[in-house]
């Protein structure tokens, strides 16, 4: 039964995969600049789908860290303060500079 689940790191490179398919799809229909009602909601569609798969990466990816954190420390109060200095790291600066 463990052969057949998928390893975290398999499924964020799908999902990266899938986002980055996403990617060249949206800048292929913005090129085509058709402007009916059909061609703009693929368009949106296919951004929010995008922006689900890179939320759903990102919290499968911190999962997979704070899992691998608390086997190697096997302490989850520690691991936990290390997650937030990393996460808001990870922010860009103009949001950093609100949580410092």
């Amino acid at each position: 039964m463990a052969s057949e689940m998928m390893h975290t790191t398999n499924i964020i490179t799908i999902l990266k995969t899938q986002e980055n398919v996403l990617n060249i799809k949206i800048k292929q229909m913005e090129k085509r600049k058709t402007v009916d009602e059909l061609a703009t909601l693929e368009v949106f569609s296919m951004k929010v789908g995008n922006i689900i798969v890179k939320n759903v990466c990102s919290a499968l990816w911190m999962t997979h860290l704070f899992k691998t954190s608390i086997l190697v420390t096997k302490t989850p109060l520690i691991t936990l303060k290390s997650i937030s200095k990393a996460v808001i790291n990870k922010l860009p600066n103009s949001i950093k500079q609100l949580y410092v």
